[in-house]
């Protein structure tokens, strides 16, 4: 076993080299100005899909968008897989893959949304991916849903 002056030593040297690393926080708050994150602000309105009458824990369903931007002008088309991980009377939390098919490119996201009631939600999503110009996307957004609406506001990063 090493002395208890090296132990010490090891220790200091440890602890200096985590305080010396940049922190995460740091990290993040670089991204708030980075030049490369594009703005995505869309509304889907859903024009098809499986919706179940009743919702249970495990059930899936998929549902069609035509997505339109912030002058109302078509922008493309989406398709969002969601499966109810909990179902009950009072909460539904479902785990979504949604895609977005944009003249440039698709944009893939993933989110978990827990909702208890039928009102507007506002939730965060994580850009997974995608092609085109998206194609080494990244990032976070925010995705309300309003009965057949989903609005997308995402903060893309290549």
């Amino acid at each position: 076993m090493p002395a208890a002056h090296v132990r010490r030593a090891v220790t200091a040297a440890a602890l200096t080299a985590v305080f010396t690393l940049p922190s995460v926080s740091a990290q993040a708050s670089a991204d708030v100005g980075d030049k490369d994150i594009v703005r995505v602000r869309l509304t889907g309105i859903a024009s098809g899909g499986t919706d179940p009458w009743v919702v249970e824990t495990g059930n899936s369903w998929v549902t069609y968008l035509k997505l339109y931007d912030t002058k109302k002008r078509f922008a493309g088309d989406a398709s969002a897989r969601c499966s109810a991980v909990e179902a009950t009377h009072q909460r539904l939390t479902t785990q979504c893959t949604r895609v977005l098919r944009l003249k440039k490119g698709e944009i893939t996201l993933h989110d978990v949304i827990t909702r208890v009631d039928h009102s507007p939600i506002t939730a965060k999503t994580a850009i997974a991916g995608g092609t085109g110009i998206y194609n080494d996307a990244e990032g976070e957004g925010y995705i309300t849903l309003e009965r057949d609406r989903v609005h997308f506001d995402l903060h893309v990063d290549d």
